[in-house]
């Protein structure tokens, strides 16, 4: 690696530049694992939050279909028994097998309801369809569902909180509407006992985690009908983190709260059922959601770990190199001499020492691959993913701190360089493009290009980025078409444009995308390490131009930048 002479006139400002220098690389890096480690987390929140609002949906419209149909069955039943003028007596001769029949049809595959019964204005049950003894005879006269319909003469329905059934001792809700003559005389009423059992294994099966969180609730009161984790022992409780939400009339919310009952903090998604007076949560914890990028935090803080322990050790000799020559003033010259030798030395190593991060890098990522092959059935689905999810990141780490050492090698230059050819540079960038190309089948329209003297590696380094940009954010429905140009300007510069015709780029984004890890697209669309514009920028930079680009989003981009001719 070559090392440009000091200015040995100056040797002091040398050593007090060292330790900045020697940190800079340090911090860059550590602010990327930072900076990664960040997203990774707001993605996961992201992530979570989006599947707790699908699964709190479809649990709603699963419960709210079902209550809908009962619904149904109840208005089907109440108007055969409101003809019969002289009910209950009449209606064991007269539609009793009708009713029955009827009960029987819409209880076939609807494993929701226990039981239809109807009672008369007493309580008593008079007759009933079911899978648990549903020809018990029982009263319901003392229930408070069952006194707010025959209190309430404008009440259509009424939905119980959680109830012991009196004929099989099950728990279920109790879904009734009243019976009432043409004078809206009250005479009864028909009702259906839902299983709580089949709602719990509806819920059971959402994949939330095993701490996730999910509860069925009476809005009126806030009441506790369903849980998971199942806890029966709180079932009618209207303690709740979300007792504002359930006795609101709100019917979509997000956000993160603490439970009441295990005292564990969840992103929620919370739902209200419009006419019925229900309410879901769907949550999940972060211990759940968040393990992917727990394993993410650990490599990643291994790896700055790692860095901080190599980059101590070369502060630590770069100043004990400048304590030593303070102390030895009278030899202030000779000593200047050796520490711009050690400062040499110390560049090498710390270059070398970065380049040996590919290493333990990849061990990383062949562990975990051999841990995924030897284990793979005890890891299991889920297991494979964290594996996968591991090797991706490291090759993606080990791509970065690649990138990271090229863009901070531009300044290394020393020597003026001879004249190049940028035809030539240009030809040997597309030979090394030829595969993607090919793969893109672009076409590519060279102009006639000024020979400068300008560093022939970092040179190509510049077309290769922005040539490796246009093939790879090319339009879908087009072949590609790249155009190289270049002219001469007033002020003994040379302008270059590389023009194609590509997905463009928005005016708001023109400067940012020249910072380094500022991307606009993801990595899964997009592959890439958000270097390769800032790397460009740089080397313009170093030879004393200016790159910037315009674009048309949807049409093309053209980026341009200037060189000095001499």
């Amino acid at each position: 690696m070559p090392v440009c002479p000091r200015d040995q006139t100056r040797p002091s400002i040398t050593i007090r530049a060292g330790g900045p220098l020697f940190l800079g690389p340090l911090l860059l890096i550590l602010g990327l694992l930072t900076y990664q480690c960040w997203t990774g987390y707001q993605a996961a929140r992201r992530e979570a939050q989006t599947t707790v609002i699908n699964l709190a949906d479809m649990l709603t419209l699963t419960i709210k279909s079902s209550l809908d149909r009962i619904s149904t069955d109840l208005d089907v039943f109440a108007s055969i028994i409101a003809k019969e003028h002289d009910f209950p007596l009449s209606i064991a001769a007269a539609r009793n097998a009708e009713i029955e029949e009827h009960m029987r049809i819409s209880l076939q595959g609807f494993e929701a309801v226990l039981n239809y019964r109807i009672f008369d204005a007493a309580g008593q049950s008079v007759l009933g369809i079911g899978r648990v003894d549903p020809r018990v005879k029982i009263n319901v006269a003392d229930r408070d569902w069952f006194q707010k319909l025959q209190n309430a003469p404008t009440r259509t329905f009424v939905l119980s909180e959680v109830l012991i059934s009196k004929a099989s001792g099950r728990l279920g809700v109790v879904f009734a509407h009243p019976i009432r003559d043409d004078a809206g005389r009250f005479l009864g009423s028909v009702n259906a006992y839902i299983d709580l059992d089949w709602f719990q294994t509806i819920i059971d099966a959402l994949n939330i985690g095993d701490e996730g969180l999910v509860t069925l609730r009476h809005r009126e009161l806030s009441r506790l009908l369903l849980r998971r984790p199942k806890v029966e022992a709180q079932l009618n409780e209207s303690l709740t983190g979300l007792y504002q939400l359930h006795t609101s009339n709100l019917t979509r919310v997000e956000g993160e709260f603490e439970s009441a009952i295990d005292h564990l903090r969840r992103l929620y998604a919370f739902r209200g059922m419009g006419s019925y007076p229900l309410t879901v949560v769907v949550a999940v914890s972060a211990n759940d959601y968040l393990k992917p990028w727990y394993i993410q935090a650990t490599v990643t803080a291994a790896i700055a770990l790692l860095l901080s322990a190599i980059q101590i050790v070369i502060y630590r000799r770069l100043t004990q190199a400048y304590r030593q020559s303070l102390a030895q003033a009278d030899e202030l010259q000779a000593i200047n001499v050796n520490l711009q030798r050690s400062n040499a030395e110390l560049e090498e190593f710390a270059y070398i020492a970065s380049h040996d991060l590919q290493s333990p890098l990849r061990n990383i990522a062949s562990f975990s691959q051999l841990l995924h092959r030897r284990f793979k059935d005890q890891l299991g689905t889920e297991g494979a993913e964290f594996i996968d999810f591991i090797v991706s990141n490291t090759m993606r780490m080990s791509g970065l701190i690649q990138d990271l050492l090229t863009y901070a090698r531009v300044s290394r230059q020393c020597a003026p360089p001879p004249p190049v050819s940028v035809n030539d540079v240009v030809n040997v960038v597309l030979t090394d493009l030829a595969q993607p190309i090919s793969e893109a089948g672009a076409n590519i329209d060279i102009a006639s290009l000024p020979v400068i003297p300008i560093n022939e590696h970092q040179l190509s380094s510049l077309f290769m980025n922005l040539l490796d940009n246009a093939l790879k954010y090319r339009h879908p429905d087009r072949t590609p078409e790249i155009t190289i140009a270049a002219e001469p300007t007033q002020n003994n510069m040379w302008l270059f444009s590389i023009a194609d015709n590509g997905i463009g780029i928005a005016p708001e984004y023109w400067e940012r995308i020249f910072s380094i890890f500022q991307r606009l697209h993801t990595v899964d669309r997009y592959e890439g390490t958000g270097i390769g514009l800032a790397l460009c920028r740089r080397i313009v930079h170093r030879w004393g131009g200016t790159i910037w680009v315009t674009s048309v989003p949807d049409t093309g981009s053209t980026f341009f930048f200037t060189v000095p001719a001499q």
